[in-house]
């Protein structure tokens, strides 16, 4: 494999495919993904797109490399927006021949914009797991869905979403959050096949675009001084998937502390920053959604499915689902009986 590779800056699934091309592998288009398997020999991976016909694309590079390489963006009519998430190692990014290559750390979100004048490219080093995930906004075909905002979208929003011709060079860094590494992992983790899967990935895709604009106008606006490093989102998120799955049994928040080798005040204030919410809260919220999933799907008692979610008492069990959803389980379970029973 070449240590650079050029590739035209347009459309997610024609990138998959060029990229493929060059590396020597067979491109598989199916189910309206384009995907790629890297090549044993120059490492091991795949690349994934998804072309939406509104002129949004999602783009899945999840591998690593026995070479570093550098992947450049050539200079194209299209030159995307693009949103890039980094689930993985550290990579970098720069614009032109001679720009000085910015990092981008794990959990950290960019925001870039191409020149028509310029190409840009990524430097991928070798023997590190790579995993981005971007958004690519074809801005031209974008367009049509920004006309019935013109004095709504305010300056920042308007240099960044209308510059359609590419004349300004465009990056921000910044470090995302819980929500949008979650509506990632469903994107990633959708089983949903055909138009469904297809209408499910797009409309997570919108949410995850709405909220990165909503933390790019926040950003710009506020100085925010409680930010979290890679170290403490690997943490948080390593205690956070322990809670889920030990919803039935789940020790107390001092256990849980102890057992990560902090203090509780430590791990509450970790919660706080990163879900907006106490670790009880969070735990709460994760207990509902099973509790609604377990409604739907299982053939659970109302009392089975509080003894499953580690919830002691029936009717504060009632009481939260109430609270959270607007009806009793009960209610919510007879509602989705009838729904079946009608179709």
């Amino acid at each position: 494999m070449p240590q650079k590779i050029a590739v035209e800056d347009h459309f997610v699934e024609d990138i998959v495919k060029e990229m493929a091309i060059i590396m020597g592998a067979d491109f598989i288009e199916e189910d309206n993904i384009t995907s790629f398997k890297i090549p044993e020999s120059d490492g091991n991976g795949e690349v994934s797109a998804v072309q939406f016909a509104s002129g949004l694309g999602i783009m899945n590079s999840d591998y690593k490399l026995k070479e570093d390489l550098v992947l450049k963006m050539n200079k194209n009519r299209i030159n995307p927006l693009k949103f890039v998430f980094n689930l993985g190692d550290t990579f970098y990014h720069n614009f032109g021949k001679d720009g000085d290559f910015e990092s981008i750390p794990k959990y950290s979100g960019a925001i870039i914009g191409s020149s028509i004048g310029k190409t840009h490219s990524f430097k991928i080093p070798k023997d590190k797991n790579i995993h981005i995930f971007s958004l690519e906004l074809n801005r031209n075909l974008f367009e049509h869905k920004l006309a019935s905002f013109k004095f709504d979208l305010g300056d920042e929003l308007s240099k960044l979403l209308r510059d359609v011709k590419a004349i300004n060079p465009f990056f921000y860094t910044y470090p995302f959050g819980s929500e949008e590494f979650e509506m990632i992992n469903r994107i990633l983790h959708n089983t949903k096949k055909g138009f469904i899967g297809s209408l499910y990935k797009e409309g997570v895709t919108y949410t995850i675009l709405s909220n990165t604009l909503e933390t790019y106008l926040g950003n710009t606006l506020e100085d925010h001084t409680d930010t979290l490093s890679e170290k403490e989102i690997d943490q948080i998120i390593h205690i956070s998937k322990y809670v889920e799955d030990n919803l039935s049994d789940l020790p107390t928040i001092e256990e849980i502390a102890n057992k990560n080798f902090i203090s509780e005040s430590k791990l509450q204030k970790l919660f706080n920053i990163y879900y907006s919410c106490s670790v009880h809260d969070f735990t709460r919220n994760k207990r509902l959604d099973q509790a609604r999933t377990l409604l739907e799907k299982s053939k659970l008692t109302i009392a089975e499915i509080a003894d499953e979610l580690g919830i002691k008492s029936n009717s504060y069990f009632s009481k939260i689902f109430k609270e959270r959803y607007g009806v009793t389980p009960s209610k919510y379970k007879n509602s989705r009986l009838s729904e079946i029973r009608i179709y």
